[in-house]
């Protein structure tokens, strides 16, 4: 009795994963191995950029992978996922709608057995805290391509998380990203940490020359750029720690779940699962059932030599049939030439309208000033040296050390009159009540003061103050400006543009977000124009307006028009087709789009005439087939079978070859 190798089990030092740690547009392929002693080593890695954003996620990685596969000789299916913050919706804690869409199908289409995703923010949290072995206090910024994330940790603890859109002033995004930290914006920590940027050199520099004022940081601020190698190792140690701790899970409860994701302040045994549906690769089993029989007791002693050694060839013959139907299996990517194709377009589409409406509340401190206080008031004695009569009506101006007063009641002063002795003139007296012009203490005059009274002779009129005036008063307050409504009608604005929730729309429809506009359907305000008041609040329902087209239909539209160029048998594959839209015109019915559009032609090919010109072939007879009967000028293949003799073979079976086409 002989053990066919390809039934044997087969047994690996190592168990081998994928990971995939995904940013705005680009990403890094990383193949890891986890050892006995529960440590997990990069055996490689290979970063990669997007072809056209994250709509062709599934083929630059299909590419990346096969690399990865092809150099090492090995099958990945179990991958981890590791991503930047403002991919992740911070009110679920999950992938966003957006992005999770295109992994759904990235996890489909290649076959992957999705373990979750690991926030690259956890990883360098606890990086920093396993390096410096104490709690984080630290202000930490996660610089993408177009987005700005910021995160603030005390005492280990992580207070304050926001994402920004970045702009070219990373010192403007840093301070608007904090603008939403109330109180807590006064006690920043002074250690900042910056990681994992194109530009993040440029971007240090711009936050060190920055003067920031006394209530952004405790101290001047210390810059510490942390490195991307050190952001993968944390993320790696992440995941050992994570996978350490789901097998021991799986172990001690015999559970079918699978999937982690880091959570909040490290709690590192929080699981989630990634998608609802992974395709996960099944356990090798006969497409048929075999019929159970049992062999009667026969006396074998008359049999020959030869016919036990037909049985053993029939043996043999079936078992290498059933490995070539069931196991040898090929994946071959060839090269053709191609016929680079740019043009600029003017397009028409349809679109859609839709929209969506969010309460935001927001408060900002109020910038303007006011004077208030009370007048001085006091009682004044007019004396009256004229020979008639004379009134003084409410209202009238007195004036006296540079301040002006107004009577509070008409007076009337009598005339002058002669001392009885007939040696001097005595005037007229009344008194009145006074009180000052303007607010103010310096309108506090001390008795005894003499005051003219609007225009008229001093020597014939005027008034002394027989008690001290008093009561006058002044202080500045903050009041509400018509500016402070402004800005805060704009946060409101920006914060809801930001905010606001996109439509659920089918696979192929795209919001243009250069056309997306907000508006305020409704406010209410704590304070009016004018009024006294430290701060400003308002909560305000807002509206905001999306317009979608369908990109299945403009890409079909761009293909027409490309191939007006392309060279005879050539043809055009849509998703190897770019545009970028440079400008947007809304009108009645549809949107007029100038577009930049490229793509590479490819010769036209039979894949089904291929696949039977190369099946069961050598590699030798392989190259010579694809160069001079279909015009390849490379290609890469990667041939798995348990039977070493057979690797260096095609499958027999054209539904063994897994056949991609690409240009160079």
């Amino acid at each position: 009795m002989f053990k066919l190798p390809f039934l044997s089990k087969l047994k690996t030092k190592q168990k081998l994963f994928l990971g995939l740690f995904l940013k705005e547009e680009e990403g890094i392929a990383l193949l890891l191995a986890k050892n006995g002693q529960n440590t997990v080593e990069i055996k490689d890695r290979l970063q990669f950029s997007y072809t056209n954003g994250w709509d062709n996620l599934s083929e630059d990685i299909d590419e990346v992978l096969y690399k990865l596969e092809s150099s090492h000789r090995v099958e990945l299916s179990k991958t981890i996922l590791f991503v930047y913050s403002h991919l992740v919706d911070e009110r679920s804690g999950n992938i966003r709608n957006l992005y999770l869409s295109r992994i759904k199908e990235l996890i489909k289409n290649l076959e992957l057995d999705a373990l979750g995703y690991i926030e690259c923010i956890e990883a360098v949290s606890f990086y920093l805290e396993d390096k410096d072995r104490m709690p984080l206090n630290s202000v930490l910024l996660e610089l993408d391509k177009t987005k700005f994330s910021i995160f603030i940790y005390k005492g280990g603890k992580r207070v304050f998380k926001t994402t920004v859109n970045r702009t070219d002033s990373i010192v403007d995004d840093f301070l608007l990203a904090i603008e939403g930290m109330g109180k807590e914006r006064l006690l920043l920590p002074s250690r900042v940490v910056i990681y994992d940027s194109d530009n993040i050199d440029d971007a240090a520099s711009k936050i060190i020359g920055h003067r920031f004022d006394g209530n952004t940081f405790i101290q001047i601020p210390k810059i510490e750029i942390l490195k991307e190698d050190e952001v993968i190792n944390g993320l790696i140690k992440v995941f050992a720690g994570q996978e350490k701790a789901r097998v021991v899970d799986e172990q001690a409860q015999e559970s079918n779940q699978f999937g982690f994701v880091v959570g909040e302040e490290n709690e590192f045994h929080k699981e989630r699962t990634l998608v609802e549906e992974v395709v996960r690769k099944p356990g090798f089993s006969l497409p048929f059932k075999l019929p159970k029989f049992t062999l009667p007791k026969i006396n074998l002693s008359f049999i020959k030599g030869r016919v036990v050694l037909i049985i053993g060839i029939f043996i043999i013959v079936f078992s290498l049939f059933l490995n070539e139907y069931f196991f040898h299996k090929a994946r071959l990517i060839v090269y053709l030439p191609t016929q680079p194709i740019e043009k600029n377009l003017n397009e028409s589409i349809e679109y859609e309208v839709s929209s969506s409406s969010a309460i935001i509340s927001d408060s900002l401190t109020t910038t303007g000033k006011k004077e208030v206080g009370d007048k001085a008031k006091g009682t004044l004695t007019i004396h009256n040296f004229d020979d008639k009569e004379r009134t003084f009506s409410k209202g009238t101006t007195v004036e006296a050390s540079g301040m002006k007063y107004i009577l509070d009641n008409d007076i009337k002063v009598a005339s002058s009159s002669l001392a009885n002795d007939g040696s001097a003139k005595l005037p007229g007296k009344a008194n009145v009540s006074i009180t000052s012009q303007d607010i103010g203490p310096e309108a506090n005059l001390s008795k005894g003061s003499r005051f003219k009274i609007d225009d008229l002779s001093s020597s014939v009129y005027f008034g002394i103050n027989e008690a001290s005036l008093s009561g006058g008063s002044k202080k500045d307050i903050r009041t509400v400006s018509s500016a402070d409504m402004s800005n805060l009608d704009k946060n409101v604005l920006d914060r809801s543009l930001k905010q606001a929730k996109a439509p659920t729309l089918s696979k192929d429809k795209v919001i243009l977000d250069e056309l997306s506009k907000t508006s305020i359907v409704s406010a209410k305000y704590s304070k009016e124009v004018g009024e006294e008041s430290e701060k400003i609040s308002v909560e305000a329902k807002t509206s905001t307006t999306y317009y979608a087209y369908d990109r299945k239909k403009l890409t079909n539209l761009l293909k027409e028009e490309l191939e007006k160029d392309a060279k005879k048998g050539f043809i055009i594959n849509p998703n190897n087709l770019f545009y970028k839209i440079e400008k947007v015109v809304i009108n009645k019915d549809n949107l007029d789009l100038k577009i930049i559009a490229k793509t590479k032609a490819l010769p036209v090919i039979d894949d089904s005439e291929l696949l039977k010109k190369i099946s069961g072939k050598n590699q030798d007879k392989l190259k010579e087939i694809l160069k001079n009967e279909f015009g390849v000028i490379a290609y890469n293949i990667v041939i798995s079978d348990p039977l070493r003799i057979l690797k260096n073979f095609i499958p027999f079976f054209k539904k063994n070859i897994t056949l991609s086409i690409s240009g160079t």
